[in-house]
């Protein structure tokens, strides 16, 4: 897999120096990209947006990407999408002000790869399916029931 490497590494030293509210876009895209432990997504698209703050940096990202999943009701793989959108707080200070954030290491640059990876797959469902109306399979024979029905009826425990 040919990509570049650590592209979510960015110098944001610049941003000393500039005045409060300057901000600067960072677009990335990528199909497909492999985490440093390897989860690998396709389309992984979206921006880094970096506010100059009184204290600090704002990151604000929107990432969107899809995933292999397997559906829970028909047990079929497919492609799940996933979007977020999210804010994180890094300031110059020596000592965080606050538990939200983050301090800027002494040599400028932050890696949000491994901040983007967490928060995308907060948002994959808990139990994913291929379409909303999925029939699954039949308790009985096992028959996909998106493909074709059977005859069996499945009681209800009461």
């Amino acid at each position: 897999m040919n990509q570049p490497r650590r592209p979510f590494r960015i110098n944001v030293g610049f941003l000393i120096n500039q005045p409060i509210g300057y901000s600067r876009d960072f677009p990335f895209s990528f199909t497909p990209y492999q985490f440093e432990n390897e989860e690998i997504v396709e389309n992984l698209c979206g921006s880094i947006n970096l506010i100059r703050t009184q204290s600090g940096v704002q990151a604000v990202m929107e990432v969107s990407a899809t995933v292999d999943a397997q559906c829970v009701r028909c047990l079929e793989p497919f492609k799940q999408g996933l979007h977020t959108t999210f804010q994180e707080l890094f300031t110059f200070a020596r000592v965080p002000l606050s538990e939200d954030e983050e301090l800027i290491p002494e040599d400028g640059y932050l890696d949000f790869e491994q901040t983007i990876k967490d928060y995308l797959f907060l948002e994959f469902p808990i139990k994913p399916l291929c379409t909303p109306d999925c029939r699954g399979l039949c308790m009985v024979c096992g028959q996909k029931l998106n493909e074709s029905s059977c005859n069996h009826v499945v009681q209800e425990k009461g």
